[in-house]
């Protein structure tokens, strides 16, 4: 598995390690979500993540751009608590690297490896917990040897 949380942000808030490596903030709930792209978006449906947008057509998901370039502006509109995206070999897998820091300006941007759909599905299971049938968000870190958390 590639991400994990890894304690307590404060302020309600908790530490996550993405598929890059890269320890977000999250807030203790996430209600509205982004995804980047409809591959992103098809593995939170299938958790039964209450998807808010998408960088892609998904039916009843309000569209916030072409996959892998979401418009800032639009995902903004949408107030999410996370954005996640996918990655690929370590690295954000959206069109353009700038989009990447444009969205952290909006809400914590959290990377999926969608190179490997379990690992991607137990990660988003381990961020969201209660959400998708998981029990509470996990409270202990999860053991990472490619990104080294504890």
């Amino acid at each position: 598995m590639l991400a994990g949380l890894v304690g307590s942000g404060g302020g309600g808030r908790r530490a996550f390690v993405d598929a890059t490596g890269t320890p977000v903030a999250l807030p203790a709930t996430l209600r509205r979500v982004v995804a980047t792209d409809d591959g992103v978006g098809a593995l939170l449906l299938g958790l039964g993540v209450p998807l808010t947008g998408c960088a892609a057509t998904l039916a009843d998901i309000e569209a916030v751009g072409a996959p892998r370039a979401p418009d800032p502006k639009a995902v903004a509109a949408l107030r999410p608590d996370v954005i996640v995206t996918g990655a690929v070999g370590g690295v954000h897998d959206l069109a353009n690297g700038r989009l990447v820091e444009a969205l952290r300006r909006v809400a914590p941007v959290v990377a999926v490896d969608v190179g490997r759909p379990t690992a991607a599905v137990a990660d988003l299971r381990a961020m969201f917990g209660a959400v998708v049938g998981g029990g509470p968000p996990a409270a202990e870190p999860v053991s990472d040897r490619r990104v080294g958390a504890p």
